[in-house]
Order: structure tokens, then C-alpha cells, then sequence
């Protein structure tokens, strides 16, 4: 049987591709409701963080003890959307009951991948990280009239005073480092442009270190590492970069004369015209060029904010979509682990010899009907037992064994294997003769027979 723990995490890897449409359409819902870019930019940027937080989400729960997942677990499955979610989980692991081998073969796979593009997307990220070290190091400083005017920007934007350095071996302007970050320069670009064009360009490098883009965009490198099987999050992410780069166009030129803006905006086509430096980092040009138009007109054409109004309807929004991902992922880790929330039933008849407890992850029921721990079985209904099943009791002479649909070896008995020994079990009750008579299917590995 697999741990809780993984479990929950195969699940989290599976869910994290409705996940990223839910954000795709909270990111959509904020292009749609305003053109304010900081308003737009935090709608991605919670987009983005929807797919990781729900497979924590899941992942924490499965360690959580019973007793403080109970009460949850109870309040959750009172929702529709909950149980809805729960059910949609419950069919479809019930079809595959006795094929578990497989299921947990095909999960321990899953992670398996997750963690390898994890390692690498780490990997890239330190040779990566290395090179540019190197490059900073290799840089030499700007002249002393840009690092001062670039200094005048810093505190405008109320943020740090990085040194400016110029390289002949980037293409692009770009935030290098994170502990001591340092603006780069193209050495073509700085030959090309007046200082009062550079300006501008730094302080866009400036917005992205005021909003820690350089730490965030480290994080979602290594997060798309983690879900490199999940094509969506990557769309998910490109969207959420151009968005973020509006927002710093928008930082660098607040309160700035039209003629600036023209600039500007020459100088963004000239950069984007070059060779596209390694996204190891927050540069000029950012990720994702569709939306390129979009941010050449809010350059010259700025936007005002959004007015309360907007911002308390995409609000609202992500509230709903906050919720609708809590709510199914609590649901999902409900179903995905066995130690959450464990279902006990007793099996009882007219034949005082019987009495069988049957223990397991997940019950499900058809037609039948559960009052506290006595399982009441309509006649010719059954009942499904799924995830570490145990047995225990006494058999009577009303109750069948079978093995994988086919009589037993002489002398097998179902209440002396051990705990969670068995995958799935199937029970049946017909009524004959005015006895209830049961019979119980043991859906078995077939290295067990």
C-alpha cells in the first residue's frame, strides 16, 4: 500500500492540471476586467502560485493526524463542489480497484518525473546562476553621470541602490543576483543611447528589484522544474512574466513626458530585435513576446488604476477560485491516502456464529445505506471496499469467500491476513430461503494466491 504521503502527492501532480486552468482563467478574468497593470500582474502572480500551493495543500494534509483532518474533512464533504469533486475520485479509483499495482506503479512514476525535472531545473539554475556571477564579475562599472541618475531613479522608487555595471556579453538589460543584485548593461546599448534613455531602462530593472522579481522568478523556475509534465503551469508562468514587465514599464515611467515614452518604447523594439538573452533572470524584454503590442500601447498610452469597484469584483474572483481549489484539494486528499480518515463497518446477520469487521480506506456504497458501524446491504445490492482492506471476525456458515472471483485454496481465511493486506474487496447480499447470505470477493495480487 502506498504511504499517505506520496499518495497525496501523486495526486497533487495529476490536479495541478485543472489548477492551472482555474488560474488561467482568474489571469484571463483580470485582463478582461481592468488594464491597470499592477492589478493584472497580482492576478498571475496568484495564477501562477495555485498549482505549488495545492500540491502542498494535499501534501501537508497527509501528514496532518486523524484527529485534526476529521473535522475538516467533515465540513468540506457538506459542500457540493466537495463532494462532487470526492465522488468524481471515488468512481473512477473504484473502476481500477483491482488493478492497484498498476495505479501505484504508474503514481510512483509520476513523482519520480516531478522529482527529476526538479534536479534539473536546480542544475540549470546553479550553472546558470554561475555564468552570470562570472559575467558580473568580468563587467566594468558605468560612468560616474548613469550611476547617478540611476541612483536619483532608486530613490524615487524608494528601493535599493544597485551598482550599474556594462558587459559585452549580454544582448539585453537585465537584474543579475540576489543578495547583491547589480543592473547589466549591453556595452552595444550604452554606446547607442543618451544617458537620458538609459535611465529609464534601469529603472525597469529597478521596479523588478522594488517587487523581488529576481528571488520570485527563481522560485518558479524550480516550481516549473517540479511540473515540467504540466504544459499549462509553462503557459501559466510566460503570461504571469509579461505581465510583470508591464508592470516595471509602468514603475520606470511614472510621471514621465510623452517624449520619454516614445524613448522608450524605440528603445524596448531595438532590444527585442536582438538576440534574446537565457531567462535565468528578470531582464528588459522578459518572457512570453505575444504580448508585446499590449505593452508597447500601455507605454505610450498609460492606464489608470483600477478603480475600487474593479478591484473588489477581482476580488471576489480569486476568492472563488481560492476556494474552489482548497476545497477539492482537501477532497482529493481525503480519497488519495489511507490514514486520513479510515471507514469501519460491521457486517452482521440472524447467525450468531458471524460476526465480520471489515476495515478500509474508502467505502463505497451502492444502494446501500450506513448507519453508524452496523453496514446494512439491500438484497442483490453491493459494496465496494477499496485501499488497504482488513478483515476481521469470525465467519459464518451464511458467508462465501471468493479469490479474485474463484473459490479459495482449502483452509484460506480472509480474517488471519494481515492489516491492509488486501487491495479491494467486493461484499454481496442476496437474500434465500428468509436468511441473508453474503458473499465477499477479495480483489488479490495474483502473487498471493
Amino acid at each position: 500500500m502506498m504511504h499517505p504521503l506520496f499518495a497525496s502527492a501523486a495526486l497533487g501532480l495529476v490536479a495541478a492540471w485543472p489548477a492551472s486552468g482555474l488560474g488561467w482563467l482568474l489571469g484571463k478574468a483580470a485582463d478582461r476586467l481592468t488594464d491597470d497593470p499592477a492589478l493584472r500582474t497580482a492576478a498571475w502572480n496568484r495564477a501562477v502560485a495555485l498549482p505549488p500551493a495545492l500540491l502542498g495543500l494535499m501534501t501537508g494534509i497527509s501528514l496532518l493526524p486523524e484527529e485534526a483532518t476529521t473535522p475538516v474533512y467533515s465540513v468540506v464533504a457538506s459542500t457540493k463542489a466537495a463532494a462532487t469533486a470526492g465522488a468524481v475520485v471515488n468512481d473512477a479509483t473504484a473502476r481500477i480497484a483491482s488493478s492497484l499495482n498498476t495505479v501505484e506503479t504508474a503514481a510512483a512514476l509520476l513523482i519520480l518525473g516531478a522529482a527529476g525535472g526538479l534536479a534539473v531545473a536546480t542544475v540549470q539554475q546553479v550553472i546558470g546562476r554561475a555564468r552570470l556571477a562570472r559575467i558580473v564579475h568580468d563587467a566594468r562599472p558605468a560612468e560616474k553621470d548613469l550611476a547617478l541618475a540611476v541612483g536619483a531613479a532608486a530613490r524615487r522608487l524608494d528601493t535599493g541602490h544597485p551598482e550599474v555595471r556594462i558587459s559585452d556579453r549580454i544582448d539585453q538589460p537585465l537584474l543579475a543576483g540576489l543578495t547583491r543584485p547589480v543592473i547589466l548593461l549591453p556595452h552595444d546599448l550604452v554606446e547607442r543611447l543618451p544617458i537620458e534613455r538609459l535611465v529609464p531602462i534601469c529603472a525597469h530593472e529597478l521596479g523588478h528589484l522594488k517587487r523581488g522579481d529576481n528571488w520570485r522568478l527563481l522560485f518558479e523556475h524550480l516550481v516549473g522544474g517540479l511540473f515540467w509534465m504540466v504544459p499549462p503551469f509553462a503557459m501559466l508562468r510566460a503570461r504571469a512574466a509579461a505581465a510583470r514587465e508591464e508592470l516595471c514599464d509602468a514603475l520606470a515611467l511614472t510621471g514621465a513626458t510623452p517624449e520619454v515614452r516614445r524613448g522608450y518604447a524605440e528603445s524596448l523594439i531595438a532590444v527585442l530585435r536582438a538576440h534574446a538573452a537565457p531567462t535565468l533572470h528578470p531582464a528588459f524584454t522578459g518572457k512570453g513576446r505575444k504580448p508585446t503590442a499590449m505593452r508597447l500601447k500601455a507605454i505610450t498610452d498609460p492606464h489608470p488604476a483600477a478603480g475600487w469597484g474593479r478591484k473588489a469584483l477581482l476580488g471576489a474572483t480569486t476568492a472563488l477560485v481560492v476556494a474552489a481549489t482548497g476545497a477539492g484539494s482537501i477532497a482529493l486528499a481525503q480519497q488519495g491516502g489511507p490514514a486520513p480518515n479510515r471507514s469501519q463497518s460491521r457486517i452482521s446477520t440472524t447467525d450468531p456464529s458471524q460476526t465480520i469487521t471489515i476495515m478500509a480506506d474508502i467505502i463505497q456504497l451502492k444502494d446501500a445505506k450506513l448507519a453508524d458501524d452496523r453496514m446494512t446491504v439491500p438484497s442483490g445490492k453491493s459494496v465496494i471496499y477499496r485501499g488497504g482492506v482488513t478483515i476481521r471476525g469470525r465467519l459464518g456458515d451464511n458467508t462465501t469467500v471468493l479469490l479474485n472471483g474463484r473459490a479459495p485454496p482449502a483452509g484460506f481465511d480472509p480474517t488471519k491476513l494481515p492489516q491492509d493486506a488486501i487491495p479491494a474487496a467486493e461484499v454481496t447480499n442476496w437474500l434465500r430461503d428468509g436468511q441473508h447470505h453474503f458473499q465477499i470477493n477479495l480483489l488479490m495480487p495474483q502473487s498471493t494466491q
